[in-house]
Parts: structure tokens; C-alpha cells; sequence
């Protein structure tokens, strides 16, 4: 079985966020009401805003059916997901969260796009790793492996194997440490599995 994810751009067009349109915003809040039956993502999205370290706006994006393919007529998004300023002890990293899709549109290859759109992004700005605490059988397709491998841990990471970092830049050590996501996720700075 190949690992790799197929190339779902042209019917999952994914941009930049706009947190200045109420659209946007109002749509990156149902997403993330809808993906995960409940307002905490949706709430997290808007106290990382208020973090001027940790939210990265340009790391916010949204994922859109293309109305038709090969065109610039996209509807409305469908997809969100953000990359967030985090740290291996001292060592800045990105955290890869929250991540969802409108339960109608799931494993359909919109979640696929979007996190493509992210890590493609991430790299393009020489950002060196990422780290997500997610589903271990999900991640692997995008390169992720098991952060344990690489000396990272997190006393809130229970479930084995799911604590994973993706490692962008070949050329950076990968600080070991404990890894830990901004104050907005809460005083154990855990996230749900992703």
C-alpha cells in the first residue's frame, strides 16, 4: 500500500485564511464546531489569535470544494486547519492543530489538502519540523514519525505513538525535550488527538 496521499488540489483548492472577513471567520468556527461536536477548537482558533507569539496568521488556512476544476470558482470552505507557534523545551518548533473537516466532506481528501497546503507552507518559509499529537495511522502519510524516536516527549501524550513530528528541514537538528503547545491550549497545554 502506498504511503503517499494522492494530489487532491484541483477539486480541494486550499488559501490563506482571512480572519478579517466575518465569512471566513464564520466559517472556521462551524468547521471546527461541526468536526469536533463541540466549540473548544473553535474557541482555541480565537484565544491563539489574541498570542502574538504563537498565532502565525499565515499558517491559518481553509480548504474549498472547487466548483469546477481547473477554474478559480471555489465554494465556500469546507476544510480548516492551523500551524501555531510551540516549543521542544527551549527550541521553537510548529504545532499542528486544530485540523478538521465538515462532517459531510470527511474522507474525501479535503483534511488531505489542507494539511498538504500547511506543511507546504511551513517549508516554504524554512520552518524546520512540525510536531501534531494525532492519530498515528492518519499522520504517517505526510512523513510524520513518532517523536519518541527523536527524544521528544509530552506527560499529556497517553496514547503511544501519537505524539509524531515531521522533520522539514533535513540540514536542522531536532532539539529533544518536552514538547509543549502555547498558554490557549490550557494549563496541561494538551490538544485532542488531531
Amino acid at each position: 500500500m502506498e504511503n503517499t496521499p494522492r494530489d487532491h488540489t484541483h477539486r480541494w483548492p486550499s488559501r490563506v485564511a482571512d480572519h478579517s472577513s466575518a465569512e471566513d471567520r464564520n466559517a472556521i468556527r462551524r468547521i471546527n464546531e461541526l468536526a469536533f461536536e463541540t466549540s473548544a477548537e473553535a474557541d482555541l482558533v480565537e484565544e491563539l489569535q489574541k498570542d502574538e507569539e504563537a498565532w502565525l496568521p499565515q499558517f491559518s488556512m481553509v480548504t474549498m470544494t472547487a466548483a469546477i476544476p481547473g477554474t478559480d470558482l471555489h465554494s465556500d470552505p469546507v476544510a480548516y486547519g492551523l500551524l501555531c507557534r510551540a516549543h521542544i523545551g527551549d527550541a521553537e518548533t510548529l504545532a499542528l492543530a486544530p485540523h478538521g473537516v465538515l462532517p459531510e466532506h470527511q474522507n474525501q481528501g479535503a483534511g488531505t489538502a489542507v494539511v498538504k497546503a500547511l506543511l507546504t507552507a511551513a517549508k516554504e518559509a524554512g520552518e524546520p519540523h512540525v510536531v501534531v499529537y494525532g492519530y498515528p495511522e492518519y499522520y504517517p502519510r505526510f512523513g510524520f514519525e513518532d517523536a519518541a524516536e527523536y527524544g521528544v516527549t509530552a506527560a499529556f501524550a497517553d496514547r503511544p505513538g501519537a505524539l509524531q513530528i515531521l522533520v522539514l528541514d533535513q540540514s536542522v537538528e531536532v532539539p529533544s525535550g518536552e514538547f509543549a503547545y502555547p498558554e490557549a491550549f490550557g494549563a496541561e497545554t494538551r490538544a485532542p488527538l488531531s
